[in-house]
């Protein structure tokens, strides 16, 4: 797994809480990462960092890394590796091309609703999910680190179920055991489900039989507020998203689930790429 972080508190509290997922997900290795830039954006021109400062940026990161790597490593098992890795780029633009370099199953990001680096941190958490071509596991800053996973909300807007990466789901789905609810929230305004959506219905009965998942459709116009808190009436463990890139509900809930989950929730959401 590939954490994400910017030193803030909230960022710990995201590798803390991944750390604990290591053994049911049979992680093996963990690349601790920090991007920072010595180009400043931002500004109507690029501000350069004098020259010779780029090296002590890398060396503070790394040391910044080490201290990170003494408070996770008593976090997992002596099997596990722990790599660190800091470097001069905008995250967003290397995110991708890391992750495949690295052969990363997955992104571990934090959130906070608070000023200074972890308003930073949300800002970056919305840029990766918005990108990520990967799974992106969001922790938010009052998740209880340790929870046993126990219930799961996986939410869907019912469109082309072939989107849905099953191995990547199951890969979490198979690793807790937990009770599965399926939840669709749709407008008011909306029209009545219609054939295609009773399709995908279907054919997710099908896909998560084995999970005995159950089904709960909703009306709303708030598509996060209503998963949060269906997630939060149902005491939900960890939320499962698999937004479709350039669809209604991807642009929707990408825009608003970091703020979300900041400022309204304890629930860890993982968001999977749909596949094209």
């Amino acid at each position: 797994m590939l954490i994400l972080s910017d030193f803030s508190e909230a960022a710990f509290r995201a590798a803390e809480y991944a750390c604990k997922l290591t053994a049911p997900l049979q992680i093996s290795r963990i690349v601790l990462y920090h991007a920072y830039q010595t180009i400043i954006t931002g500004t109507d021109l690029p501000v350069y960092v004098p020259e010779g400062n780029d090296k002590q940026f890398y060396l503070e990161s790394m040391e910044a890394l080490g201290l990170l790597h003494d408070r996770v490593k008593p976090m997992v098992e002596n099997a596990v590796k722990i790599e660190l890795l800091a470097e001069d780029t905008p995250l967003p633009v290397r995110i991708n091309r890391l992750c495949k370099e690295k052969d990363i199953d997955f992104i571990v990001i934090g959130v906070s609703g608070r000023s200074g680096l972890g308003k930073l941190l949300g800002s970056t958490t919305t840029e990766v999910l918005k990108i990520s071509e990967f799974p992106v596991l969001v922790v938010p800053n009052e998740a209880l680190v340790g929870r046993e996973i126990k219930t799961i909300v996986f939410t869907t807007d019912l469109k082309d179920i072939s989107g849905i990466p099953v191995n990547q789901l199951n890969t979490f789905l198979e690793a807790f055991k937990a009770d599965m609810y399926v939840v669709n929230v749709k407008s008011e305004a909306a029209d009545k489900y219609t054939t295609e959506m009773e399709a995908a219905i279907t054919g997710l009965h099908d896909l998560l039989d084995n999970y005995h998942a159950s089904f709960h459709y909703i009306t709303g116009d708030n598509i996060v507020e209503e998963v949060l808190n269906f997630a939060e009436q149902h005491k939900a463990s960890l939320i499962i998203t698999v937004p479709k890139r350039h669809s209604f509900f991807f642009a929707l809930f990408h825009k608003s689930i970091s703020k979300s989950l900041a400022y309204n929730s304890q629930i860890p959401l993982v968001s999977l790429p749909a596949l094209s």
